[in-house]
């Protein structure tokens, strides 16, 4: 296929490159709130829930946008505009207003980062697997480089973040900036099949979605589950260094443990497509609720570091099972033209509850300590992967049908 082979690398890179971006700002930012800034738990999580709030004020318009303008890269280029300055705002605006002006930094910087991450990235992980099916590869490939970005990013970020908090912030900026040149590089095909694809998407199409019941069993699970997880990953930084002697030592631990846990998202990543396309989406979402519900529930047993860190590496089992499967199971079972509404709104969801529940969770920790409330997370999790067992569709027919085209890279 035309520009296939040049697509697959530079979204590769692209996508590595803001991942890596976002890592640099955000893998130790519970960390960086909590000894940079000395922002305690109940108010970290209240950050959670402002970026969560405009996340979900974002998201549906969002993926509705995003199917408006199809192939087209209007709509990833003005995120990516916005996200170049995030190392002058974090270090300039953000930290300082969450020192002396906490709420009014709360929102700014909630706006902020819901515009380049927690909704703007539903709209890059739409758009390249809108490119990878036109193209021909897997969008589990691309995304594999984007965890080694993110990997990358927690490795160096781990070994300055005590000393030197603003190198990532800046580092961020300039991978930022070399994401946009590999966006601009890559050179896609919009034919005019798929200009009028995208401006038929309407209201109507909007409406058929929401009547779909299997579209509100997948909001439950997103919900009940990948929002549950989120929820409990929020902190874990703070409760991972909390086994170690000094948080200087800490930190660098969890730099390395998580730098380590992304190259195996990546392998898994690379791995997944084979797995999802063998056993059903449906299969591997229960799997990975299922994989979630007991890194939680393992999360709280008093079983030392050894253990604690390998709770962390199922990460890498679990989030390429998410990753790769959400949209193979919206590709079988919802219009394709709807796609990236679907999956911002399964994004939202997520935001929604996350948005209840990280500052409720949050206080959680202070009053009960993380291993009592990270067993009621798990049970909560345990419970709608049960849910979503009995009610999420099987899609073992219309795999089957499907052709698999592997492109030779």
């Amino acid at each position: 296929m035309i520009h296939s082979k040049r697509n697959y690398i530079t979204l590769s890179i692209f996508d590595f490159l803001y991942l890596f971006t976002w890592s640099a700002a955000m893998s130790f930012f519970v960390i960086w709130l909590n000894q940079a800034l000395n922002i305690n738990s109940t108010n970290t999580g209240f950050l959670y829930m402002g970026m969560s709030i405009c996340a979900m004020v974002l998201q549906p318009f969002f993926g509705y946008i995003s199917d408006k303008f199809g192939l087209r890269k209007n709509f990833v280029y003005a995120i990516l505009f916005i996200l170049i300055p995030i190392g002058p705002f974090f270090i300039y605006v953000y930290a300082p207003l969450l020192v002396s002006h906490f709420w009014i930094g709360l929102l700014i910087g909630s706006i902020y980062l819901s515009l380049v991450f927690n909704a703007g990235y539903g709209v890059i992980d739409s758009y390249i697997d809108k490119v990878s099916r036109k193209c021909g590869f897997e969008y589990g490939r691309v995304r594999m480089w984007g965890s080694l970005g993110w990997a990358a990013a927690t490795f160096i970020v781990g070994r300055a973040i005590t000393h030197t908090p603003d190198f990532a912030f800046w580092f961020a900026s300039a991978s930022a900036i070399l994401a946009l040149i590999f966006f601009w590089l890559t050179k896609v095909d919009v034919s005019d099949v798929d200009i009028n694809t995208s401006s038929s998407v309407s209201i109507k199409d909007v409406s058929n979605l929401i009547q779909n019941k299997q579209f509100w069993y997948l909001l439950v699970f997103g919900i009940g589950v990948s929002c549950v997880y989120e929820v409990y990953d929020q902190q874990f930084g703070n409760y991972f260094v909390s086994f170690f002697a000094s948080k200087e030592e800490g930190n660098k631990w969890f730099g390395d443990l998580a730098s380590v846990q992304v190259v195996g998202e990546t392998i898994f990543l690379c791995l997944m497509p084979f797995i999802v396309n063998k056993f059903g989406a449906k299969n591997c979402l229960i799997l990975a609720g299922f994989i979630m519900s007991f890194r939680i529930i393992g999360s709280a047993m008093p079983w030392g570091t050894v253990w604690i860190a390998a709770m962390k590496m199922l990460h890498a089992i679990e989030k390429p099972l998410i990753v790769v499967t959400i949209f193979k199971y919206i590709s079988f079972n919802f219009n394709s033209k709807m796609a990236s509404t679907t999956y911002l709104s399964y994004l939202f969801s997520m935001s929604l509850a996350t948005a209840i529940l990280s500052p409720i969770i949050g206080h959680m920790y202070e009053v009960l300590d993380y291993r009592k409330t990270y067993m009621i997370l798990g049970v909560i999790s345990l419970t709608f992967t049960t849910f979503a067992l009995l009610t999420l569709k099987s899609d073992k027919n219309s795999l089957t049908k499907e052709i698999q085209k592997e492109v030779v890279l």
